[in-house]
């Protein structure tokens, strides 16, 4: 890759989207969407499909679960999620704790492989109001009808997707107004450019890893800032978003129940927000556009 390099690797992995595109090299900006495809079909088919919930920790209540079931089942449930579109869905953890909260459920989910773990999971539940999709997430305004969700979640699969302007209208186009849009993804702070700026040290400016297209495939976790921006180009309210996962919190309040509360109030303050690892989002479809 010609306009590739360690260097430039390294400002694609730490600046947020889309700032970060500027340092895509341009041989790969027509292939992004195809190189995100064999990533995911690379990481989540065979074993990495049937080992999904495993690796992820979805097993320990303290792991990937937290703040995510908490939400889903309790806070958000309440008053029920309808006709619910769960976007990403993955093995089909959340989908099932959605569903038993829904009238129906629309799974998307672009890798076989998952999709066959998500029907198991579903029919070992004996869950039967949930369709499976097997659709990219931009794809979804052509293949749902528009105004036709009542809720729609994105838990945990959105900073995999580089093309959000794309989904986030798609979004704005089958999610009813007045209907509800729930999101749950790791928060893109000074904390997580550490990480990565430590992992490029170690791993990412070898050779042999940057200049590899695959390793180019989005993994950007997300802003506050991207996210109000996403919210209104889809047509949404102004979100309410809350930070989770704080660091050392864990062991200063072990107490599950606890800690989701405290941290539920903290993470609402827009300077303690930016340490959390987490972010959740709540917002509404505009009931009407402005002109």
């Amino acid at each position: 890759m010609s306009q590739a390099g360690p260097w430039r690797l390294l400002m694609y992995l730490v600046l947020p989207q889309p700032t970060n595109m500027a340092f895509l090299p341009t041989e790969l900006k027509g292939r992004l969407g195809r190189i995100n495809l064999a990533a995911s079909l690379e990481m989540y088919s065979g074993s990495g499909a049937s080992g999904y919930n495993a690796t992820h920790g979805y097993a320990e209540a303290d792991h990937h679960e937290y703040p995510s079931q908490q939400l889903v089942e309790t806070v958000w449930s309440i008053g029920g999620y309808g006709r619910a579109l769960d976007l990403g869905a993955g093995s089909g953890y959340f989908t099932r704790l959605l569903a038993r909260r829904a009238e129906t459920v629309v799974a998307v989910e672009l890798v076989p492989d998952m999709q066959e773990v998500l029907r198991k999971a579903c029919e070992a539940s004996r869950i039967h109001n949930v369709e499976v999709l097997g659709s990219s997430a931009s794809e979804i305004a052509h293949t749902l009808p528009a105004a036709s969700v009542d809720s729609a979640l994105v838990i945990q699969s959105l900073h995999h997707m580089h093309d959000r302007h794309e989904i986030f209208a798609a979004l704005g186009t089958v999610v009813r107004p007045g209907g509800r849009l729930f999101l749950i993804e790791p928060h893109h702070n000074l904390r997580r450019v550490a990480r990565l700026a430590r992992k490029w040290i170690r791993y990412y400016r070898a050779p042999e890893y940057w200049s590899r297209e695959i390793n180019w495939n989005t993994h950007d976790f997300l802003t506050c800032g991207e996210l109000r921006a996403l919210c209104r180009h889809g047509g949404f309210e102004r979100p309410r978003i809350t930070g989770y996962w704080f660091p050392y919190m864990s062991r200063l309040v072990p107490n599950l129940a606890v800690r989701f509360r405290l941290e539920t109030l903290l993470g609402r303050v827009a300077g303690i927000r930016h340490g959390a690892g987490v972010l959740a989002v709540e917002t509404r479809r505009l009931t009407r556009t402005h002109g």
